[in-house]
């Protein structure tokens, strides 16, 4: 690299010389460590892959529980989780936390990181070679999976603590430390699948000791929190099953957006009656999803009624916006009316075999198969 001249010591002071030899090391150094950095800065901000976080109440669907299908949570991340790693190669992942739920059943449950890395882990490591031949470039090596620091206890938000310390929320401090070595101007989106109360400490917990200057480098991106035309009523539009169960966390994080503290996009249902209810119906269908491990598990996660349900994918496929639906489309304020909501889930439900016919594409090619002739 040539320097400029000023950074040259010719025919200076010794102690000058010196300085600006170690400026000039300094600058080798800090290049030697950081060509990442360097070619994201270079590079249009539109080249670059979303970071993401994801906070999932996903959990093994064998454990028995009370819900409508028979298991402690809703199957339905498993699915999404499947769809998210077939296109991994489209984000930089900083970390997913599984079990983020406080349902007081899975206080005594088996460690369910250990069991999303078997069952995720393992299928991702065997297949991401394959697919970054089959697809392309950019699929990272390896994915592991966090167990939530809430799953053993249960714990629901309180708005009345400060939460001064994370010390009892190692994956609440994980994400802290993620954005913390986030660069500058980069922004890490937090998926919310589930529970908003780990989300809700962490927001507290930067306002409470004064380091609210990291909030920009977090952005909330929420699945069904809010609906006036699905479970929710125009009058309350919170009053859906992922805010009922922890509506303190959920009333939190939603002030804290109206007052524009962070940026929180609500997708509401879209994900539900647009990606899932536009989506290809029959069990033929989604047969040749299985011929990969990673396709197996999304078209087995949660089949019902005819199709897979992922509607948490919602969550990253407004993020990448090539099927219908951007960021650009929601609002910041986690506000989410029901023209809008209308309007998102028409254009999700236009796009929803296109969307499925990709997925379908990655899962044989994770299998080493070509893509399947023509249009079914």
């Amino acid at each position: 690299m040539q320097f400029p001249d000023f950074l040259v010591p010719t025919r200076t002071p010794p102690a000058t010389a010196r300085a600006m030899t170690r400026i000039r090391s300094a600058l080798r150094t800090w290049l030697a460590l950081a060509p990442l950095c360097l070619a994201c800065a270079a590079a249009p901000a539109t080249a670059r892959k979303p970071a993401i976080w994801i906070y999932t109440d996903m959990s093994d669907k064998t454990l028995p529980g009370p819900n409508h299908m028979g298991t402690l949570n809703d199957p339905d991340d498993i699915s999404a989780m499947a769809g998210f790693l077939l296109l991994a190669d489209r984000f930089e992942i900083r970390g997913i936390v599984v079990a983020s739920t406080h349902r007081a059943e899975h206080r005594g449950t088996p460690d369910q990181a250990a069991w999303a890395d078997r069952t995720f882990g393992e299928a991702y490591r065997a297949e991401a070679p394959v697919l970054e031949r089959t697809v392309g470039g950019g699929f990272p090596a390896d994915i592991r999976f966090l167990q939530s620091s809430i799953k053993a206890t249960a714990e629901l938000f309180d708005p009345r603590k400060t939460y001064p310390s994370l010390d009892a929320y190692p994956t609440v401090r994980a994400l802290l430390d993620a954005a913390h070595r986030e660069p500058a101007g980069s922004i890490i989106n937090v998926l919310c699948w589930g529970s908003l109360t780990e989300p809700a400490i962490l927001i507290r917990h930067l306002l409470a000791t004064d380091r609210a200057a990291l909030l920009p480098r977090l952005r909330f991106i929420g699945h069904w929190t809010n609906s006036p035309l699905h479970q929710g009523t125009p009058e309350h539009p919170e009053h859906v099953a992922n805010c009922r169960e922890d509506a303190a966390a959920c009333a939190y994080v939603k002030q804290m957006a109206r007052e524009r503290r962070i940026d929180y996009f609500e997708c509401g249902a879209i994900g539900q009656h647009g990606i899932v209810g536009g989506a290809p119906r029959g069990a033929d269908y989604y047969e040749p999803f299985k011929v990969s491990r990673l396709g197996r598990l999304f078209a087995e996660g949660k089949f019902v009624h005819g199709n897979v349900d992922h509607s948490d994918s919602a969550t990253y496929w407004v993020l990448l916006g090539t099927m219908g639906v951007s960021l650009a489309d929601l609002s910041p304020d986690g506000s989410n009316s029901a023209a809008l909501e209308r309007t998102n889930e028409t254009k999700f439900r236009a796009s929803s075999r296109a969307l499925h016919e990709e997925l379908l594409r990655r899962a044989r090619a994770a299998a080493g198969l070509p893509a399947a002739p023509g249009p079914r």
